[in-house]
């Protein structure tokens, strides 16, 4: 009999034990250098703040003009973009070992299309996108993404390179990977990070 009960995670273990993948699009996949700075410092007094559901509180034109700029700087850092170094061999071992895998983005969809031509990375069948239902750090966008895959959340890993993927890895009680990111300062949001995907 396991004294253990199944809601409790086993200290011990690695990412690539799990079923299924869920992984963020910008910062894992592909390096689209986007830099909202510009917008956090004219709207939100320099503070990272999640930037669409943000702008919902301004009034009308103001929060138009906000989206725009998002959209904006989203596609031209879609247009210069190039896979992150590993994403490759990543999506490779993930098709050689039948691991099923989604991408999950705060991103435009359009934008997520145009960065996956530039780098040629074929992306999942399952692609999640701020159109869709629910977005990070919302857990809803995670289960969603499980769902989808046809996995139970706790057989899945969420793998980021920002502090909403780890919240909405904690908020939806899946095991999170952080990745590219040397010293931030919610590093602790993660079960494991590594300096390089």
């Amino acid at each position: 009999m396991n004294p253990i009960p199944n809601m409790i995670a086993h200290p011990f273990w690695h990412p690539a034990c799990k079923r299924a993948f869920i992984l963020d699009w910008d910062g894992v996949l592909a390096d689209t250098r986007l830099d909202f700075t510009a917008i956090r410092q004219r709207y939100f007094g320099g503070r990272i703040v999640p930037l669409t559901e943000s702008a919902e509180a301004f009034p009308s034109p103001i929060r138009e003009e906000i989206l725009a700029e998002i959209r904006r700087i989203e596609m031209e850092g879609a247009n210069r973009a190039v896979p992150i170094p590993g994403a490759h061999e990543l999506i490779a071992w993930l098709r050689d070992t039948g691991k099923p895998w989604a991408v999950v983005s705060r991103n435009c969809r359009d934008s997520i299309l145009l960065a996956a031509q530039r780098c040629g990375i074929a992306l999942p069948s399952v692609l999640l996108s701020r159109e869709d239902p629910a977005v990070k750090p919302e857990p809803e966008a995670l289960f969603l993404a499980a769902q989808r895959l046809r996995a139970e959340p706790d057989d899945c890993v969420m793998v980021g390179d920002f502090v909403y993927d780890m919240l909405g890895a904690r908020r939806a009680a899946l095991r999170c990977v952080l990745v590219e990111r040397d010293h931030a300062e919610w590093s602790q949001l993660a079960d494991v990070a590594y300096p390089t995907l």
